[in-house]
């Protein structure tokens, strides 16, 4: 198995750096006024996005 060391610093590394340090209240305030469950629901929904993000990808022909 091929283990791949990135020679530069990834692109989102440099776009995190720019964003100034803090809390980002919006997210903060969402967060904060759901319920447990209502978390657990958004966490299962953002899997299942991303399963079906997945699966289109590998579905999507080579080039």
């Amino acid at each position: 198995m091929a283990v791949w060391f990135p020679t530069d610093e990834p692109w989102q590394y440099r776009v995190i750096d720019q964003l100034p340090p803090g809390i980002d209240h919006a997210q903060l305030e969402r967060a904060l006024a759901l319920t447990p469950s209502e978390r657990i629901d958004a966490v299962i929904e953002l899997m299942s996005f991303a399963a079906d993000l997945k699966a289109s990808v590998e579905a999507r022909p080579k080039r």
